[in-house]
């Protein structure tokens, strides 16, 4: 931009106030400073309303992430402006999110806008203060649960439950390992009250086993033409159900990147065509499952079953726990509700009252031992 001002005495002859006035004018209209530096800092909305390509978010590692545009996957990386973004999400992309991306080379891009969600499975990151993305855009969730090894937990069953109604994914409750029972009458009959407890919910329950192949043309079936995620704790045999159900060959330690860019390792989800149509995310295992922005006076409504006795206790505000004349302590008396249901709200309501989740609990148990 050149001086306005020819001369020294010319600059002192104006007075210094209608100086700066002109000077501004002059740097607002200056087209020169509109360098494609800048131009790189137009906002998300503006630049997703080019015809840039669109792709879907496949897997994420620490190499980048990984984008599908119909047969080809580009490695792309996350534009800068998206990151200096202010929220309360510990990842900003996931996998299933839809984006827009620039193609950098033949198999490598940039990631410069993230379509909005219509669904998300997301828990509470390891620091409880932000919010940890599994999976986005899914029609389903397959939430895995197992008998013996490990035994079933119906109070992480239900953490997976809230989190499927509040990120709008239908739950399916898949019960593994089945075929173990008939060893342990225990948890036999532990898995008859779960049945008893959750049925009446009206939530898909599978029972499942590999050995016996119980449930596997069921899970094919009820996966078929749906966008599905696979979630549930380390060792209940996700992974196996999948090779099973599909004849995939996925071990601990695997990830099926299309490229030829090295070894990975599942530390995140990742999105699998499925044989006949659909697709899955499976997931790693999760010792425990906190939920995020989950208010305390919130819970009972996502426990329908507590939530219909709640409405007749005498006290709007009655946590269930010792207030008087409580409708859903009198049906838990009355044996009308389960306990396992009702110990399963007590232990949340606990922990969002800042108490100790059960894991932590064992793990202080076992350290005080």
């Amino acid at each position: 931009m050149s001086d306005p001002y020819e001369t020294e005495e010319e600059f002192h002859s104006k007075d210094r106030k209608q100086f700066r006035k002109e000077r501004k004018h002059l740097q607002q209209t200056d087209r020169s400073k509109f360098k494609k530096s800048d131009q790189a800092k137009l906002s998300p909305k503006t630049l997703k309303d080019t015809d840039l390509p669109r792709g879907q978010v496949a897997a994420i590692t620490g190499e980048g992430i990984w984008v599908d545009e119909g047969d080809k996957r580009y490695l792309c990386s996350l534009k800068g402006l998206l990151k200096k973004e202010k929220i309360q999400t510990r990842n900003l992309i996931a996998v299933g999110d839809f984006v827009r991306f620039e193609p950098a080379s033949i198999d490598e891009g940039v990631v410069v806008h993230i379509e909005p969600r219509f669904s998300a499975l997301a828990r509470t990151d390891i620091s409880g203060q932000k919010e940890q993305l599994i999976a986005a855009n899914v029609d389903q969730v397959l939430i895995v649960i197992s008998v013996v090894e490990p035994p079933l937990k119906p109070a992480l069953l239900d953490r997976y439950l809230i989190a499927a109604e509040k990120g709008r994914i239908h739950p399916i409750i898949v019960i593994n390992k089945v075929d173990l029972l008939h060893e342990y009458p225990d948890e036999h009959k532990r898995y008859e009250e779960l049945l008893a407890a959750y049925e009446p919910l009206g939530f898909p329950i599978l029972s499942a086993s590999i050995q016996t192949q119980a449930g596997i043309e069921a899970i094919r079936s009820i996966m078929k033409n749906k966008i599905s995620v696979i979630a549930g704790q380390s060792g209940v045999g996700k992974s196996s159900l999948l090779n099973t159900a599909f004849g995939f060959e996925r071990r601990t330690g695997d990830l099926s990147i299309k490229t030829s860019k090295g070894s990975h390792t599942t530390t995140a989800a990742e999105l699998l065509p499925l044989p006949g149509g659909g697709y899955c995310v499976d997931t790693p295992g999760v010792r425990s499952f906190g939920i995020w922005q989950l208010e305390r006076s919130e819970i009972s409504s996502h426990f329908h079953d507590i939530a219909q006795y709640a409405q007749h206790c005498k006290f709007a505000d009655c946590t269930h726990t010792t207030e008087p004349q409580c409708a859903v302590l009198k049906a838990l008396e009355e044996g009308t509700l389960p306990r396992l249901r009702y110990e399963s709200y007590a232990t949340l309501l606990d922990e969002v009252r800042g108490g100790m989740d059960n894991w932590t609990k064992r793990k202080m148990d076992v350290t005080d031992g």
